[in-house]
């Protein structure tokens, strides 16, 4: 799925060159969003042309590669050769993506991937993505088992009700999707996001911490 990776990718390698100045910084993050943008919608044009689910969430796991990148965990300092642990609960709504995403490395690190199909089946992971679809009550005894842990937690859909302990969200507004990112759950789980990543328009902040 390289038009999606490509997404990933755009934020990614612009991010990552580090401007010397407050000014060039302001500038580099403007010229960020609108080149994603763009993107954007060259990407949700293409969606219109091929099966709507799978297109989607190529481009929702391309977002949670790229700004992986741009948070910082607790143990990124300790073990850069331990294996970054994604885990999805099941029904996974990748098609295929997960086995992609396990071939890359992120900042350096191999990535290893697990569906979460039982409370019995959750191991320690960096992140955990929360489909649309899972069962409520796997979810509600996973996420009791994060509290207060390193894991950035996301939600495939904002759900105000039930948004104890997430961090992110895909929220769709129009045709753009778009990321919804609490930073006081972040800060609660001792995750540390790039400034820059939180100021573009893609990233839209809220103030939840429930």
């Amino acid at each position: 799925m390289p038009h999606y990776w490509d997404i990933g990718f755009v934020l990614s390698a612009r991010l990552q060159r580090r401007p010397p100045n407050r000014v060039i910084c302001l500038v580099l993050t403007a010229a960020v969003a609108v080149a994603v943008s763009v993107r954007e919608q060259e990407t949700m044009q293409a969606a219109e042309r091929v099966p709507g689910v799978a297109a989607e969430y190529d481009l929702k796991l391309a977002r949670l590669y790229a700004t992986s990148k741009f948070i910082a965990w607790p143990d990124d300092a300790k073990t850069q050769t331990a294996p970054f642990v994604i885990g999805v609960i099941d029904p996974d709504p990748f098609h295929g993506g997960l086995q992609k995403l396990a071939s890359r490395k992120l900042k350096d690190r191999p990535i290893r991937v697990v569906v979460i199909k039982s409370e019995q089946d959750y191991q320690p992971c960096h992140l955990l993505f929360i489909p649309t679809d899972a069962k409520p009550e796997i979810v509600d005894a996973i996420l009791k088992r994060t509290v207060n842990q390193p894991v950035l937690v996301w939600r495939d859909e904002a759900d105000p009700l039930n948004a104890t302990g997430v961090a992110c969200s895909f929220v769709r507004q129009g045709e753009s999707l778009l990321i919804e990112a609490d930073p006081v759950e972040l800060k609660r789980r001792k995750l540390e996001p790039d400034g820059r990543l939180l100021s573009l328009n893609l990233v839209r902040v809220v103030k939840q911490g429930k």
